[in-house]
C-alpha cells in the first residue's frame, strides 16, 4: 500500500518535470554540451508504449525487502533492478521501489532520503518507450532535488543496444527517465 507521502512526492516529482520542460535544458548523463548553445531543448519524460497499442490502465507497483547491511543484495521491480553492495547502509534497511503509474518512466526508491555509504546502481530499462519526437541519444536518468527545486541529471551510462540506463545514487529519491525532445 502506497503512503500519502510517496503520492506526494509522485505528484511533486511529475509536476516539476512538467515545469521543467520548458525551463532547463538537461545535458545527458556524462554527455555535457560544451561551447554556450542559447537554444534550450524541450524535456521530454519517457512513456511506455502498450504492447497491444490499448491505452494503459493506471496501475502502479511496489515491492520491498530487507537487505542485508553486510552482505547487500538486489531488489527487482519491472524493469527496474537496485543492486546494493556490502556496506551500502550501516544496519539492515528495508529497500523499496515503487512505479506510481507504469505508463510513465519513473520510480521512487525507498527508504526515501535514505544516504548511501557506497553507491547503490540502479538499472532501468527503457524498451518499451514509446521514443516519437525523442532525441535518443539524450536518454538519461534524473530526479527531484528538493532542496534546490531542480531536476537534477544522474551521472549515467546508457546501453543503446540493450535500452537500458545504469547509474550509480548516492541517494534515495524519486528517479525518471527523460530525454530531450527532437
Amino acid at each position: 500500500m502506497k503512503s500519502n507521502h510517496v503520492s506526494k512526492l509522485s505528484l511533486r516529482f511529475v509536476a516539476t518535470l512538467l515545469v521543467m520542460f520548458s525551463l532547463v535544458l538537461f545535458a545527458g548523463c556524462s554527455q555535457s554540451p560544451t561551447g554556450t548553445d542559447s537554444t534550450e531543448s524541450q524535456v521530454h519524460v519517457l512513456t511506455r508504449m502498450p504492447a497491444d497499442g490499448a491505452a494503459f490502465k493506471v496501475l502502479s507497483y511496489y515491492t520491498s525487502e530487507t537487505i542485508s547491511a553486510k552482505d547487500g543484495g538486489i531488489i527487482e521491480l519491472y524493469d527496474v533492478t537496485l543492486e546494493v553492495p556490502p556496506g551500502a547502509v550501516d544496519t539492515d534497511t528495508t529497500f523499496s521501489i515503487g512505479i506510481p503509474d507504469i505508463s510513465v518512466f519513473y520510480n521512487e526508491f525507498g527508504t526515501s532520503g535514505l544516504v548511501f555509504n557506497v553507491p547503490v546502481t540502479v538499472t532501468m530499462s527503457f524498451r518499451d518507450a514509446d521514443l516519437t519526437g525523442v532525441d535518443v541519444s539524450t536518454i538519461r536518468i534524473a530526479y527531484f532535488n528538493e532542496e534546490s527545486g531542480q531536476i537534477e541529471d544522474v551521472d549515467c551510462r546508457v546501453d543503446f543496444e540493450r535500452q537500458v540506463v545504469t547509474a550509480k545514487l548516492y541517494h534515495f529519491s524519486a528517479y525518471g527517465l527523460i530525454s530531450d525532445e527532437q
